[in-house]
């Protein structure tokens, strides 16, 4: 999916007229960092990048634009193993490289690399512009979310979930902070932590009750702790606001636990 999605977008971005400002502006910083939160919504569905880029195209900064861009490709080239496609890599860093040729000490801008470095794989690159990053604004919302991404990857859960109480303390608007606590509760469930995992699954499922991957995950959790009434309550949930694979399988695997069938589970009630 990645190489494929990241093919399609290089065409479209290539058709862009970009503004004629070439300088970082205020209106250009706002846009930027809206069409960023719009792509880090990203589960799969190609119209969420789609509106991320269309908001990306409504300001009017040339830098922040070609910056916009190469992290909509990064979002873009994760495939479903949770790889990077190397295209999508190469793509992000050559319009990067345009947005810093204009503004090359812009920490919003230059967060980007440090997170394309991460997901290639190239973690003393990213060791490096991270620090880079701390030494300049340690406190900013997109160096927190590099850091989490750094020690997530280096399957760090002590140093991830430092970050992400950081974060959470620290992010300027409400939704920021529950997408955090949502995240830090995948990065729980990622490294086979359910009861924590659940326990911030609860409480944000209170402010984000329409989010059908949170109620996704919510079933996954019931599922290996083998409650699978709960399990097919949280995955109804799930489809009912969004019909995808993940849950799909999901609600064929704990049918088949809640319903058996064949001879034998009639026979002895199961």
């Amino acid at each position: 999916m990645g190489e494929q999605l990241v093919t399609k977008l290089a065409t479209i971005v290539e058709k862009i007229d970009p503004p004629d400002n070439p300088a970082a502006t205020e209106l250009g910083r706002q846009i930027y960092e809206a069409s960023l939160e719009k792509a880090n919504a990203f589960r799969g569905d190609p119209q969420t990048l789609a509106a991320a880029l269309r908001a990306l195209q409504t300001g009017d900064s040339r830098p922040y634009l070609f910056a916009g861009i190469a992290y909509i490709l990064l979002i873009a080239a994760r495939e479903a193993d949770g790889s990077y496609a190397r295209s999508g890599l190469i793509a992000a860093m050559e319009w990067l490289e345009k947005a810093q040729s204009l503004e090359p000490d812009v920490l919003l801008i230059n967060a980007v690399e440090a997170f394309i470095y991460i997901y290639g794989g190239e973690y003393d690159n990213a060791r490096l512009v991270l620090d880079y990053l701390a030494g300049q604004e340690s406190d900013n919302h997109y160096v927190i979310l590099a850091e989490i991404a750094f020690w997530q990857t280096q399957k760090e859960l002590e140093q991830a979930t430092q970050w992400y109480v950081k974060g959470i303390k620290l992010a300027a608007t409400v939704p920021q902070r529950i997408r955090l606590k949502r995240e830090l509760g995948d990065c729980f469930l990622q490294f086979g932590i359910l009861d924590k995992a659940l326990i911030i699954y609860k409480e944000v499922v209170q402010f984000d009750a329409e989010n059908a991957w949170l109620w996704h995950n919510m079933s996954v959790v019931y599922w290996h702790q083998k409650n699978y009434q709960e399990a097919a309550r949280c995955n109804k949930k799930a489809l009912a606001l969004l019909d995808f694979p993940p849950a799909r399988q999901m609600e064929t695997a704990v049918n088949r636990k809640l319903n058996p069938t064949g001879p034998l589970g009639r026979l002895f009630g199961r």
